[in-house]
């Protein structure tokens, strides 16, 4: 089979273009309008984020895979304009899982996934993760997105879909498929403050560890990281903000490059970290990894 070509990103965090309606002012919001304007909107920025997505169109992905923060407030305005410009990307197939700023406050939230439909790929179950498949690679979307307390940004995935989540895990692994979990916090710790870990990350970590996955791809901590769930070889990776800008190589607008092979009895996985250098330009980064993990042919095979 011919590999398939990923293009993972994260925290693009769009620009504010209006204030919240009087409907949509909380405390949280305020506190959050209130870092918009005194530093976030100096830090994330349209030009990074354009050199970013250039740089993943020249790569031609078969896949997107975002992990969260198209927003800053969570405003329906905000939803409507990250519309507007996923439609403008035209991207291949893509799966995107919601952020905590998608989730900042506590509201109804059924016309802001219908606008993000095409990306999310729900199923009825809305407790279910999403799911992607193209050729052998099954991109698998577990939600974290939860309302939480100022000061807070925590995430959590619910007994329900973790228990789903096995499930899902274990049928697409029976199929022979390489299952490629998306979540925006990260699933292991130290990678961000307890505020704004995962509150259920022993369960999630559990999960893993019985049914097996072959990668996790997570944002939120804003750093280009690469480690495993402990126990496992699962590899783990994080990557930085989509549209920070170059100030410093810790924080550099990046992406993922990620290219899966199926080999004879295993999966080759290549990531390939790609930066935003102070030159303007788009680099290759040390950082990277090349995994081989063992390949569960379908049951059917003998």
């Amino acid at each position: 089979m011919a590999s398939v070509h990923i293009a993972h990103f994260s925290d693009p965090h769009l620009p504010l273009t209006s204030l919240p309606s009087w409907r949509e002012w909380r405390v949280k919001r305020v506190l959050s309008l209130f870092s918009w304007f005194s530093r976030r909107r100096h830090l994330h920025t349209p030009p990074p984020l354009e050199q970013v997505m250039r740089d993943i169109h020249q790569f031609h992905p078969d896949m997107v895979a975002i992990t969260g923060d198209m927003t800053n407030l969570g405003l329906l305005s905000e939803f409507r304009a990250a519309q507007r410009w996923l439609q403008d990307q035209h991207l291949p197939p893509t799966l995107l899982v919601p952020g905590n700023h998608e989730a900042l406050v506590r509201e109804r939230s059924a016309e802001k996934r219908a606008l993000w439909a095409p990306w999310l790929h729900m199923s009825e179950n809305q407790k279910a993760p999403s799911v992607l498949i193209r050729d052998h690679v099954a991109l698998i979307g577990l939600n974290t997105a939860v309302p939480s307390f100022p000061f807070l940004a925590t995430g959590r995935a619910g007994r329900e879909q973790l228990d789903l989540l096995a499930k899902t895990l274990k049928n697409l692994g029976e199929t022979g498929l390489c299952r490629i979990v998306l979540l925006h916090h990260p699933p292991v710790t130290r990678l961000v403050d307890k505020r704004k870990g995962l509150t259920d990350l022993n369960t999630l970590q559990d999960v893993l560890r019985q049914e097996g996955a072959e990668l996790v791809l997570h944002g939120h901590s804003h750093r280009a990281t690469f480690c495993t769930i402990p126990g496992t070889q699962i590899p783990v990776v994080g990557t930085t903000s989509a549209s920070h800008i170059a100030n410093s190589p810790e924080k550099a607008a990046g992406w993922n490059r990620i290219t899966i092979t199926a080999l004879p009895g295993t999966w080759g996985i290549d990531v390939q970290r790609r930066a935003l250098g102070t030159d303007g330009l788009m680099h290759n980064c040390e950082t990277g990894g090349v995994y081989t993990l063992n390949r569960h042919l379908p049951k059917t095979t003998v």
